[in-house]
């Protein structure tokens, strides 16, 4: 009895202290795997997935320690195996994943970035034509957010990139939506035609009397001098900001449209600008178009119509700042002066044909606004087969 108990003695040895099928130290490898993926990402690209895969490996390490700890296996050391090496696969897979979706977020914001800029700068340069008081802050707004997601891609963050740039873009479509919805009477067939047949009353009386007529076309900015019927001269002019909306109170900054007459001429110390045309704004029509807004709740009750609408030169040091005129430089202003006179027809509206710069541009918002809307699209199918992988 004692010499079979003798002789299970060095089996049982051998059994404790090796050959239990479990290597002696925890592999490395999958730790550097789990450490890469961190640094890589992807506990922010992919969360769920780097969960489950970091904690099955320390569940595995947890599972080597008992299992080396006890003087015999009671585990199976070919599930461990097993085991491991998805553990491995799974890991380079998720590494490779997060290198394919942070190259994929770094185009996207790039993408993203250069157009949105320039749409920002369209819409600022917009806000000095059209009324977006209130969409100021909103383009602040979008500003600072495209400079946080520059400065986030710049740092190697493109997740936090895409996400102040899609924050950008919500603040932008605000502004966006505003800005168009002015603009579009300039593509408006029977707003065109009412200016058309303004013009072409101040044409044919210049044509029928020899006389001298002024109109000016907001869109394309310039001031056409006719005599009997024909252009004479033609000048830029400056408008305040908002000036290519139609004026409707005081301090709207837009510059009035319709069919005015020169009621006096300025000079020396009667105005603060080099010479100045007044006008007869606000006629009856202007009148009644202020009155039909204050009484559908579009203006305060104690809001006035405004006055002082002319055509004047530069102020002083030279400034051409207006807030609802038209401004000239003082050379054309020494001519347009001379040739007009108290009664001196001036026709102003926003543009002859659809074929104009406000036009223009708001094809340009919408182009954008629909490359933007393809390339969501195009980014979000993308994202979702970086999700669909296994």
């Amino acid at each position: 009895m004692m010499t079979g108990i003798l002789v299970l003695l060095p089996a049982l040895a051998f059994a404790w202290w090796g050959h239990t099928g479990y290597p002696d130290t925890f592999p490395p490898l999958l730790e550097d795997l789990d450490r890469k993926a961190w640094v890589d990402g992807a506990q922010i690209l992919f969360p769920d997935r780097y969960q489950q895969f970091h904690d099955k490996v320390l569940e595995l390490r947890s599972q080597w320690r008992t299992e080396t700890n006890h003087w015999w296996s009671t585990g199976n050391a070919e599930i461990f195996n097993q085991t491991y090496q998805q553990l491995v696969e799974e890991g380079s897979l998720l590494i490779e994943a997060s290198h394919q979706k942070s190259t994929a977020l770094r185009l996207e914001v790039e993408e993203l970035l250069e157009p949105e800029q320039a749409q920002l700068t369209r819409l600022r340069t917009l806000s000095h034509f059209f009324d977006l008081e209130a969409d100021m802050p909103a383009l602040s707004k979008a500003e600072g957010l495209l400079r946080e997601s520059t400065l986030r891609a710049q740092q190697g963050q493109y997740l936090k990139a895409r996400l102040a740039g899609e924050q950008a873009l919500k603040h932008l479509h605000l502004v966006e939506t505003h800005t168009m919805t002015q603009m579009e009477r300039y593509t408006s067939d029977t707003q065109i035609t009412l200016w058309e047949q303004w013009v072409n009353r101040t044409i044919r009386w210049s044509t029928s009397t020899a006389g001298t007529a002024v109109v000016v076309l907001k869109a394309p900015r310039r001031l056409f001098v006719y005599q009997r019927g024909r252009i004479i001269a033609d000048y830029p002019v400056s408008l305040g900001f908002s000036g290519l909306a139609d004026k409707l109170s005081e301090g709207d900054g837009a510059t009035p449209e319709g069919q005015f007459h020169v009621i006096r001429k300025k000079e020396g110390a009667g105005t603060k600008y080099y010479k100045a045309l007044l006008l007869d704004y606000p006629t009856a029509a202007h009148q009644q178009r202020f009155h039909e807004a204050q009484a559908n709740g579009l203006l305060p009750s104690d809001r006035s119509i405004g006055s002082l609408i002319e055509i004047h030169g530069e102020g002083p040091d030279n400034e051409d700042a207006t807030s609802g005129c038209i401004g000239l430089e003082n050379s054309a202003m020494d001519q347009v002066f001379d040739r007009a006179k108290t009664g001196t027809p001036v026709t102003i509206v926003g543009a002859l044909n659809t074929d104009n710069e406000v036009v223009n541009t708001l094809h340009l918002l919408k182009e954008h606004i629909q490359q933007r809307t393809e390339r969501w699209h195009r980014t979000r199918a993308l994202e979702a087969s970086f999700t669909s992988t296994k």
